[in-house]
């Protein structure tokens, strides 16, 4: 269905049921629109649809059109939503996953000593952690359980041991096989010892992971308040985002850029910059919504920020909010008919509904009813 609304008064003007949101669609509407209404129209708000953008230029060659300052938004925020996912699926969720790879392949290892696999580990903490694995099979390799426990203390003497990040956590769990379970280097307590030992260096790794996930969780937490407007902001928000950030330094930067993009739609047409500065978020990497996004709105700014120019033109409606955003409310009371439109069996009767809902004429365009035709025909065969 499309909709137009009285841009002052904020209410329908006429609506069209239409088969789909096509460019001869829009134009059947607005030409419709055109030859009902009795003023001619000054400016449209309307969304970022090529094919709207393109049946108004047709039938209205000489209005203003403005773009939706809600959707320019959420365009940028969807962008963003996206990019920010990958950046934690790339920094966060592939490592724990690679934490995982780790444990699966040790058991493996263990299961069959002749089992060796050459792993293409891309993170530090995870490489360095399997050096150590490595390490500890090469001691448990000598025969002489003497000789094994000499190489084990000597290992973690080493520098290579004690600048690990797990070394703690396993040696607390190495001792505890000794000291909770009373074992000895034997030949027969090797048969035990050796198993628990692989079983420190998981329960270390473990840990490490464990540090990880609480990371990822605190950086999902994040994600949603780095793209808050300021001016939604309330003082908890604001003690909450300081705090995330000095855990994750580096997303100052996309909030920075953030801020400032939401503060052109309240600065004075003077002093609003060029939304090319919006391209200092852009990398190879990014995911392709936000490049899309920022794309699109560089090129569509001059309409974006219409606006300020109407205001500026006409005092008397610069408090008019319509003027720059689609009608969001109306658009709910469309959603909530298409909803229950299970029940109207007829175009004529959907279209009594939806006029009797919105107190607006609703015209049926020629391809809606011919599609409507088809339908039922094929129900009733």
């Amino acid at each position: 269905m499309l909709l137009a609304t009285d841009s002052l008064h904020n209410t329908p003007i006429a609506g069209a049921l239409v088969s789909s949101e096509s460019e001869a669609e829009t134009t059947f509407f607005l030409q419709t629109l055109k030859e009902w209404l009795p003023k001619p129209v000054k400016f449209m708000t309307i969304d970022f649809s090529s094919r709207i953008e393109s049946g108004v230029k047709a039938v209205f060659p000489e209005v203003t059109i403005q773009k939706c300052v809600f959707h320019a938004i959420q365009l940028l925020l969807r962008g963003l939503v996206k990019e920010l996912t990958r950046v934690k699926n790339e920094r966060y969720s592939a490592h724990i996953k690679e934490w995982n790879q780790l444990r699966r392949i040790s058991i493996d290892m263990e299961k069959n000593e002749k089992c060796e696999l050459k792993l293409d580990l891309q993170y530090k903490d995870t490489a360095y952690a399997w050096k150590i694995y490595q390490s500890l099979r090469l001691c448990l390799t000598e025969k002489s359980p003497r000789l094994i426990q000499q190489n084990l203390s000597s290992l973690f003497l080493t520098p290579i041991f004690r600048s690990w990040k797990g070394n703690k956590t396993f040696l607390q769990k190495y001792e505890d096989i000794f000291i909770k379970k009373k074992l000895k280097f034997s030949d027969k307590g090797l048969k035990y010892i050796e198993p628990k030992i692989y079983k420190a260096w998981r329960g270390a790794i473990r840990d490490l992971r464990m540090d990880l996930e609480v990371i990822k969780s605190q950086f999902n937490k994040i994600k949603y308040l780095i793209l808050m407007n300021p001016e939604n902001m309330k003082q908890y928000h604001r003690k909450k985002l300081k705090k995330y950030l000095k855990i994750f330094p580096w997303l100052r930067f996309y909030r920075k850029i953030i801020v400032r993009f939401y503060y052109q739609f309240r600065l004075p047409l003077q002093q609003k910059s060029s939304l090319r500065f919006l391209r200092q978020l852009l990398s190879e990497n990014n995911h392709s919504w936000l490049k899309s996004a920022i794309t699109t709105l560089i090129g569509n700014q001059e309409q974006i920020f219409q606006f300020k120019q109407i205001y500026y033109s006409n005092p008397k409606i610069k408090s008019v909010r319509s003027i720059k955003v689609v009608n969001e409310p109306i658009n709910k009371v469309i959603h909530q008919l298409f909803q229950t439109q299970h029940g109207m069996r007829t175009l004529e009767n959907i279209r009594m509904r939806v006029s009797h809902r919105l107190n607006c004429p609703i015209f049926i365009s020629p391809q809606a009813i011919e599609g409507f035709n088809y339908q039922t025909k094929l129900k009733g065969s």
